[in-house]
């Protein structure tokens, strides 16, 4: 039997009719790939943000808890300088035989406060004891230390000018008193404007007195500022 010819169908590719449902069904569809895909992108920002948050907080609570440390470490050190130190302090602060203390002494000679008042005083109690007349007593605008490092170990400072009038002896007499008193003071100067027939000379003496300002005490919490700057 004779080999027939085999018939060769065209395959045509199946287009679906578009109706008003399968419109819609696709329509449905985009919108709601669209709607995933934005839903997806907005879990994913939120989680970021949220990511974020929990490691900015945990990064704060940690530079807290540094901070804290630092804070426990320097308040040890404190308590172990001041049993060092309570010895000390117990001898400077104990009265001597004529009921003075050191400390007394030391503040007595380098006070926290200018005194000006008092070395008046004492210039005048001085002036009495050495013969001479003290007319006026001026001062000048204190010196303080340039910054807040050097004011724990300078002394701040201010000048006066003593008018004086007696004989020579008399003034020498009364500068050596100012250098063995018991408050700080430093001669200067000394300026003679004349001598009457009678003896009595003119003079004028500046000396530069010295005061101490209080402590300043630094604070035993760490900053934490700083301790975020060591972290990043």
């Amino acid at each position: 039997m004779p080999d027939q010819p085999q018939k060769t169908l065209d395959k045509k590719q199946l287009v679906a009719p578009k109706t008003d449902v399968s419109q819609d069904d696709d329509k449905s569809t985009r919108h709601f790939v669209f709607y995933m895909v934005a839903l997806i992108i907005l879990i994913i920002t939120m989680g970021g943000g949220v990511l974020y948050w929990l490691v900015g907080n945990y990064i704060e609570q940690t530079n807290k808890n540094k901070a804290q440390d630092l804070t426990i470490n320097l308040l040890e050190q404190k308590k172990k300088d001041l049993v060092e130190l309570k010895p000390n302090y117990d001898k400077i602060i104990a009265p001597g035989a004529d009921g003075r203390s050191q400390a007394d002494l030391i503040l007595n000679a380098v006070p926290d406060t200018e005194g000006y008042k008092e070395i008046i005083a004492m210039v005048e109690r001085m002036g009495r004891e050495s013969g001479v007349l003290i007319p006026s007593v001026t001062k000048s605008a204190s010196v303080a230390p340039s910054s807040a490092t050097t004011q724990a170990s300078t002394a701040s400072s201010y000048q006066i000018s003593v008018n004086i009038g007696g004989s020579f002896i008399q003034i020498q007499d009364f500068i050596t008193k100012t250098e063995q008193s018991s408050r700080v003071m430093n001669f200067v100067t000394l300026s003679i404007a004349g001598s009457t027939k009678s003896g009595v000379v003119a003079a004028s003496a500046t000396f530069t007195v010295y005061y101490q300002l209080p402590a300043n005490i630094a604070s035993t919490e760490a900053d934490l500022s700083s301790v975020k700057k060591e972290n990043q």
